[in-house]
């Protein structure tokens, strides 16, 4: 394969059709080094893959996407400042001693609960619609629903090596 770029390159389609690039290319607007990225994307660790697939000017097209998607959308602002999960965590972590120092329980058992969310060890639920509304649906069709939702916001679904189940539409 050659380093130099293509020249006809066709403007990226709202999701990048290889998984794994579309997959890198949303880690690295998150903030993930390239390296980071592309083995999270389930790609071999190795530097000079990394970069070169981070110059790949159908990753750079769906960059560019990505970054005007969020500019756009004001909620999303946190993408473009830096903020990641682990820096959050840290700040957390700093507020809880700073609370905990200054005897404000409250405030330490609230930067508690907030780092176990961050990090995914506990998990805040609210019920969506009216009791019983999904009720109807079978796991397979709420399963369907929940994708065609995700896809339609222009997310990726990645499906966990822990977790596998029968009929997922995300097999590999």
């Amino acid at each position: 394969m050659t380093d130099q770029p293509k020249k006809n390159v066709e403007i990226a389609s709202p999701v990048l059709a290889n998984h794994r690039r579309e997959l890198f290319a949303q880690l690295l607007v998150q903030g993930f080094a390239a390296v980071d990225a592309y083995e999270k994307a389930g790609y071999k660790r190795h530097d000079g893959n990394a970069c070169t697939l981070a110059k790949h000017p159908e990753v750079q097209v769906r960059l560019e996407e990505i970054r005007g998607g969020l500019a756009a959308n004001p909620l999303s602002r946190t993408f473009r400042s830096g903020v990641t999960a682990e820096s959050l965590l840290d700040e957390a972590e700093a507020v809880r001693v700073q609370a905990m120092e200054s005897g404000q329980l409250n405030a330490a058992v609230a930067a508690i609960k907030e780092k176990g969310v961050l990090s995914g060890k506990r998990v805040e639920r609210s019920e969506v619609g009216g009791p019983g509304q999904f009720d109807h649906l079978s796991d397979e069709e709420l399963r369907a629903e929940i994708v065609r939702e995700v896809r339609e916001l222009g997310l990726v679904l990645v499906e966990s090596s822990e977790r596998k189940h029968e009929g997922d539409c995300s097999k590999k």
